[in-house]
């Protein structure tokens, strides 16, 4: 039985797991935490699309409620390979159909990087498609200038990608993409490599010139700073981003790696648009230790949890 669908609410989640390429530390208390949190995820917040990251050869449909099992599907990398990818993507299959997908995969200085997933979805009831990227890049450890390169090359060939996903199904179709980039939006990977903006009006006028002049909207950019307000009454307590490192040497532990990046044609008054009021980081006590103004042990991440929503046309009389 299909799902009406007025709104299509997602979730990203780098969860420490099963980080790439390594096998697994993590105890089981870590992996009951991550249960909590992605049942809370799908059973009080209703997302029907969880994008995971450091789930290398997890299984992910046995962490969800008994009750919705039969009916999620997972996107996840089988393969077995030495460097095969710690992405996986839940979906309710009453709402979204997999019609395609693939391992988005290059190379720097000879040696292999994974880019990301892009996967097509069909959309029940409402018809047209979804395409959604999920990424996971390179971080600094070990060598800062290595990082960054390899990062620029997987937004490069992410964009490239999605470009041939979006060309498959029709080029104004829309497009989520999430991700812990290990960059900021501040930083060059998302300039001429997978182009975005943090204004919505850059992004609403921009006319491509061709089938590869994209530019994407950030939505992350908002969460560069403070979330809360201070008050010197109630003294809220510090989250300043979505990544929290315990041994960053400098002015500040934050940084806003995970990010949502979304198409032109989610920034309308019509069809899926966006619900920018429904996105945000997901800080409650499971995650988010208030008193300590950090992730709770033992994560390093919050989850990002928004919605996409559909605007039915305007009509004339």
């Amino acid at each position: 039985m299909s799902v009406a669908l007025e709104r299509i609410p997602f979730a990203w989640w780098n969860t420490k797991v099963s980080p790439p390429s390594i096998l697994s530390r993590a105890t089981e208390e870590h992996r009951t935490a991550v249960v909590d949190v992605l049942r809370t995820l799908v059973e009080q917040h209703g997302c029907l699309l969880v994008a995971l990251t450091e789930v290398r050869r997890e299984d992910v449909l046995g962490w969800l409620p008994d009750g919705l099992r039969t009916s999620w599907n997972a996107v996840e990398d089988t393969s077995g390979e030495r460097h095969d990818f710690d992405i996986a993507l839940a979906y309710d299959r009453r709402a979204l159909t997999l019609m395609d997908h693939v391992w988005v995969r290059t190379y720097h200085a000879g040696r292999a990087v994974r880019a990301g997933l892009v996967a097509t979805f069909g959309m029940h009831d409402s018809g047209g498609w979804l395409v959604v990227a999920a990424a996971h890049w390179r971080s600094n450890m070990g060598d800062a200038a290595d990082g960054d390169a390899r990062r620029s090359r997987s937004a490069e060939a992410l964009r490239d990608a999605i470009i041939a996903s979006t060309k498959a199904v029709g080029e104004d179709v829309p497009v989520l993409i999430l991700g812990d980039f290990n960059a900021e939006p501040f930083e060059k990977q998302f300039d001429a490599s997978l182009p975005t903006a943090r204004s919505r009006a850059a992004v609403q006028r921009h006319r491509p010139r061709s089938p590869s002049d994209l530019l994407f909207y950030n939505a992350a950019w908002r969460w560069l700073g403070e979330r809360h307000a201070w008050d010197g009454e109630l003294q809220p307590p510090t989250l300043a981003g979505s990544f929290y490192s315990t041994g960053t040497v400098g002015q500040t532990s934050w940084r806003t790696f995970d990010q949502v990046l979304v198409s032109p044609s989610l920034l309308r008054g019509h069809g899926w648009s966006l619900d920018e009021a429904a996105l945000g980081i997901h800080d409650d006590s499971a995650v988010f230790d208030r008193a300590g103004a950090r992730p709770r042990d033992p994560f390093d991440h919050l989850p990002i949890v928004g919605h996409l929503r559909w605007l039915a046309p305007p009509t004339t009389d």
